[in-house]
């Protein structure tokens, strides 16, 4: 009695595993809220008329985020520097660039001018 005899049926029901391979979107983020950031997500969500998985695309690349500075922030920073450098020495301005590189390059320095303009703001006391 070391087998337990299945019906056929019963063998090949179930849900079947998605094949991950020929997907363009393969990769999954997750992360934690609250129950009312959760309904305001969900209202937001709905009135934009995208879909849940567009909506949080856009919003993650597209919407400004407030950073504000400090050891782990500029330590980041200064390695992505680091790596955007080594890059950029190495690449052949006469082929095609990584666009990820160029947007991160983007997105560091608007973080730089933010910062600027934060501090400026301070010392005239325009806060």
């Amino acid at each position: 009695m070391s087998k337990i005899f299945k019906r056929e049926s019963l063998r090949t029901k179930g849900r079947k595993l998605k094949v991950d391979k020929n997907r363009k979107r393969n990769i999954i983020v997750n992360f934690r809220m609250s129950l009312e950031e959760k309904s305001l997500l969900e209202e937001k969500i709905a009135l934009s008329g995208l879909n849940k998985q567009d909506y949080m695309i856009q919003m993650s690349l597209n919407h400004s985020v407030e950073v504000f500075g400090n050891i782990r922030v500029f330590d980041e920073l200064k390695e992505k520097l680091r790596v955007l450098e080594e890059y950029f020495e190495n690449v052949n301005l006469d082929c095609d660039m990584d666009e990820n590189k160029l947007e991160l390059l983007a997105y560091i320095l608007e973080m730089f001018e933010t910062v600027n303009r934060n501090k400026n703001d301070s010392i005239y006391g325009n806060r």
